[in-house]
């Protein structure tokens, strides 16, 4: 924290308690801790402040440089460090729906993952919280992670990811909208992005992906870890194109949403699934040529259209080169390039 050109380094804890002298009454306190050096030379973990809460403290973020946000019951709340007190003055309060599990905060927005309304994007305004946008469905919300402008990975306590997409103008909408989802064989607890390439993979953003030269990875409640990649439109026709190949084969039927009457794209449809491409990698080249070829001798052009759109997913101009090895190198640089 700086306030009055001083910075105050602190170590922030979120708490709920029973109080037994009412009737085992749940409480909160959120501490505000201090490491130093001890005269012996050992490390202390010292208590500078405390705010009393009357219920559990879920969940807290740094606002600014000398301001808290914290999520204490069903309440947000936000409070500033008074150096001459040596106390938290409140700022602002407001009820919510359901606890914010988690908090995230990129001035002057405020973002918040709710337990039983998925994502809601709150902004600080004359010592008020005004809320801005909220998910369109009530998810059991359990994290979120901002990963483009305005564009959010968030995920459910029922296997669920979504993206939300968070448009510009509030005129024309308050909900996030809805524009991928998926469903897991966990609950993702959190979502991270960094470089998990091996040294010797080439550098920068795959053919096809929007991963800004970054990846994703996801941890499961059950230990379990997860890769995602944001697919562009033609990667995401191409992948789903196989995928669709491979559930047909299988018997597993390929998933028809039926059209909206808006025209909007069931969102369900924007999700490939990595084990099904890992299983098309083991079945090799020759299964998927020859898929292509009996779509084929049905009077379609599959091969055809499948050359075009590879063409267009790895940039390849050339005429005569080879889609299906072309494919499958493309889906192992994916599938298998991560080092976890």
């Amino acid at each position: 924290m700086e306030t009055e050109g001083k910075i105050y380094r602190y170590i922030v804890v979120g708490t709920g308690y029973i109080n037994v002298t009412a009737s085992n009454l749940l409480k909160g306190r959120v501490l505000v801790l201090s490491v130093i050096l001890g005269p012996s030379g050992i490390v202390e973990v010292r208590r500078r402040y405390q705010i009393q809460c009357e219920a559990p403290v879920y969940s807290l973020a740094p606002y600014s440089s000398s301001s808290l946000v914290y999520c204490s019951g069903n309440s947000i709340n936000m409070r500033t460090l008074n150096t001459q007190t040596k106390k938290f003055d409140v700022v602002a309060e407001k009820k919510l729906r359901s606890p914010a599990v988690q908090i995230t905060v990129a001035e002057p927005w405020i973002h918040l993952s709710c337990g039983e309304d998925s994502m809601l994007v709150l902004k600080l305004e004359d010592d008020k919280f005004d809320e801005l946008f909220s998910d369109e469905v009530a998810r059991n919300g359990f994290h979120h992670f901002q990963l483009l402008q305005g564009f959010f990975l968030a995920t459910d306590k029922e296997l669920g990811v979504v993206g939300l997409w968070q448009p510009p103008d509030r005129r024309n909408v308050e909900s996030l909208v809805t524009v991928v989802e998926a469903e897991l064989t966990s609950s993702i607890s959190r979502i991270r992005q960094g470089n998990l390439r091996p040294p010797w993979y080439l550098k920068g953003t795959p053919p096809g992906t929007m991963t800004l030269g970054k990846d994703l990875i996801a941890s499961g409640i059950d230990g379990s870890m997860f890769h995602l990649t944001l697919l562009a439109e033609d990667s995401l026709h191409l992948l789903r194109y196989i995928q669709d190949l491979y559930r047909t084969k299988a018997g597993i039927g390929r998933y028809s949403p039926q059209d909206t009457e808006n025209g909007v794209r069931d969102p369900r449809m924007g999700h490939v699934d990595g084990d099904i491409l890992a299983t098309v990698l083991k079945l090799g080249h020759e299964w998927l040529r020859e898929m292509l070829m009996k779509l084929d001798e049905t009077g379609g052009s599959a091969l055809a259209g499948f050359t075009e759109l590879v063409g267009r997913v790895q940039g390849i101009c050339e005429e005569g080169f080879d889609p299906v090895d072309a494919v499958m190198k493309y889906m192992n640089d994916l599938v298998h390039g991560v080092v976890l």
